[in-house]
């Protein structure tokens, strides 16, 4: 250390120094009692040698302490860096994997997006025949109210309904059935008699 020496001497060498409170440094042979020869203030002295760590650390090299702090100081940053590194492998990995699973659901969707638009366009398709379905059924009966009994087909040929089944009963026999009912009842055959009498009276 060249700024070591004696503050009174400026001597280099020598068995012991000591250093007064008052911060300077004195050789065996100028360590004097009270006051400081240099400053004059009251002060004690104390040996270098019997100096605590954390006295001597005034004596130590600046560089070599600051290569140690630099050290240390490096150790931590590296411990911190690698700490913050695994965290952001972490969220990178987390963020890979949402990436994935969103992929993963947009194609789903993408899918069954297209199986509904097929879907909707086979319906569609379906309902376009219903609906001409309909209007073909709907043309012969449109026909039919119009002419019930016949309607005309899509040619020239008319076709005939069925009609109401009528009893093959003619008028006379229907008449005679109704008279052989009312002879039934003797008031009715009386006013015939008496009818028929009349009649050939008059005759």
């Amino acid at each position: 250390m060249v700024w070591f020496h004696c503050n009174q001497c400026f001597k280099r060498r020598g068995s012991t120094f000591a250093a007064s409170s008052c911060g300077h440094i004195f050789c065996e042979a100028c360590v004097k009692s009270n006051p400081c020869t240099v400053c004059g203030a009251s002060c004690s002295y104390l040996a270098i040698n019997e100096m605590k760590p954390q006295e001597k650390m005034f004596f130590n090299d600046p560089v070599k302490l600051i290569q140690s702090r630099l050290e240390h100081m490096c150790q931590i940053v590296i411990f911190q860096q690698m700490q913050m590194e695994r965290v952001m492998a972490q969220f990178k990995h987390k963020s890979a994997e949402l990436e994935r699973r969103l992929k993963e659901v947009t194609e789903q969707s993408y899918r069954q997006l297209s199986d509904l638009q097929r879907e909707n366009a086979d319906l569609k398709k379906q309902l376009l025949e219903v609906k001409k379905e309909t209007m073909e059924l709907k043309k012969p009966l449109s026909q039919w109210r119009l002419s019930p009994g016949q309607f005309q087909t899509e040619g020239t040929q008319r076709m005939s309904l069925p009609v109401a089944v009528t009893s093959p009963v003619t008028p006379r026999s229907r008449t005679m059935r109704l008279l052989d009912q009312l002879l039934q009842f003797p008031a009715i055959v009386l006013f015939m008699n008496t009818v028929s009498v009349a009649a050939n009276t008059l005759l």
